[in-house]
């Protein structure tokens, strides 16, 4: 279907909202709650206020408080027993290798999170590259700015990009990429290509 295909991580390639994303709010927002010096419930509100206006938490609080984001993302993604909260979809790796063409990771998630979390799933050495929040200078998606930025350093001029955030995917689609969205809604944006839902849906589209 495209040369290159570019993937989300958290809720594309493995669940992470039934184990991890809870963990990793609560440390936001205790982190937030200390920096801050609020209470962790106005932290909460805070966190997913930006998440809800930025993308992600950590652009609100980079652009209104200064904060620092590696220590901030240090702190809030150093989890406990790793290798017990990530789930995988059921044969990704199988699934991952029978498509062909360049794979590569965009993510809003840090480096070492996202290397441990393909290292886990047994898909690390699948992926070609692996574009962070470091990487990007910590602008998160969606950013148009940014993507424009990603295509360019990879040499992508056409391929296909697929995330479980359908906001993500309005600046692909305006890049001239093929968008596949994740997710068991009914609605289909009229940026988004495709639905699935789940990667190995990829293998019949």
């Amino acid at each position: 279907m495209a040369a290159t295909w570019i993937f989300d991580l958290d809720n594309t390639l493995h669940d992470a909202q039934s184990k991890i994303f809870p963990l990793v709010n609560a440390k936001m927002n205790e982190y937030i709650s200390s920096y801050l010096d609020i209470s962790l419930e106005d932290a909460s509100s805070l966190r997913e206020s930006y998440w809800e206006r930025y993308g992600a938490t950590l652009k609100g609080l980079i652009k209104h408080h200064n904060i620092n984001p590696i220590d901030f993302l240090s702190v809030t993604h150093n989890l406990q027993d790793f290798n017990k909260l990530v789930h995988p979809e059921n044969n990704l790796k199988k699934t991952l290798s029978k498509i062909q063409g360049r794979k590569i990771i965009y993510t809003n998630a840090p480096k070492t999170y996202t290397n441990k979390i393909l290292k886990i799933s047994k898909i690390f050495e699948l992926f070609d590259e692996i574009f962070t929040i470091e990487d990007s200078n910590f602008i998160p998606k969606p950013d148009q700015g940014m993507m424009d930025t990603f295509l360019k350093k990879y040499d992508i001029s056409e391929g296909v990009f697929i995330d479980d955030v359908k906001e993500n995917l309005i600046a692909a689609k305006n890049s001239g990429l093929t968008t596949i969205w994740i997710t068991n809604e009914k609605n289909q944006p009229s940026f988004i290509d495709k639905k699935i839902e789940k990667i190995s849906d990829l293998l019949s589209v």
